[in-house]
């Protein structure tokens, strides 16, 4: 359980813009010549789940979430922030997007062809040993947010998802929640009057205070003590 809340919960790890400190100067310009830089204003659909996919995804600037949807069902997989890949599983022989992004806030995102990509693979091993680590970080996010939304009770997401916003996003205890409630159900696997509710309990306790949009934790070690104990 220790090991666990060490990972984030809706975003990856680590920054993954290292990996292209691997690169020569050549192979850097490989990427270069094989990209496409596009805005995406909030709320626009970069990609679509089941759609062919033809480019790994790097995100400059900007937020997104990653989701699945079936019928009228789901689930956020993750928040990504700058400088981290989308579809990176795609490179290794998936060719269809396994989801869907979309912007949370005006974002910058960088389509680079997969071909270039697997090229590099080919040529260059510590990049290829670079984007399995980042693969790894992935799975082990993967793994600790299906923990958290099977075995944790419903107070013990909503915190989980705190933390991550205001000491992985954010960086501060005060920050203007990018979400609406409907997606902050979709991330945690609750309703959203239970978010609602949650919310009300959390301000009802004074862990946090929030004004329209914005949030305060006022109380975190009370924060992390419902997140440890589920």
């Amino acid at each position: 359980m220790a090991v666990l809340s060490q990972i984030n919960h809706c975003e990856d790890g680590e920054d993954t813009g290292n990996c292209f400190k691997v690169l020569t100067e050549n192979e850097m310009n490989l990427l270069v010549n094989n990209r496409t830089e596009i805005q995406f204003n909030k709320g626009e659909t970069i990609i679509k789940q089941g759609t062919k996919s033809t480019d790994i995804l790097y995100l400059k600037s900007g937020l997104v979430k990653v989701s699945l949807n079936s019928g009228e069902s789901n689930l956020i997989l993750s928040i990504k922030t700058k400088n981290h890949f989308i579809g990176l599983e795609n490179i290794y022989g998936y060719d269809y997007h396994a989801y869907t992004v979309v912007a949370i806030e005006d974002s910058v995102i960088c389509f680079i062809d997969t071909s270039a990509v697997r090229q590099l693979i080919k040529q260059n091993n510590n990049f290829n040993a670079e984007l399995y680590r980042i693969l790894t970080n992935n799975n082990l996010l993967t793994y600790n947010r299906f923990f958290s939304l099977t075995q944790k009770q419903l107070h013990g997401r909503f915190a989980d998802v705190l933390l991550c916003l205001s000491n992985k996003i954010f960086n501060s205890k005060k920050f203007d929640l990018p979400l609406s409630r409907k997606d902050l159900a979709a991330l945690t696997g609750m309703a959203p009057e239970s978010v609602i509710r949650i919310i009300k309990d959390f301000k009802t306790d004074k862990i946090i205070a929030t004004k329209g949009k914005n949030i305060e934790i006022l109380n975190e070690p009370l924060l992390r003590k419902i997140s440890n104990v589920g």
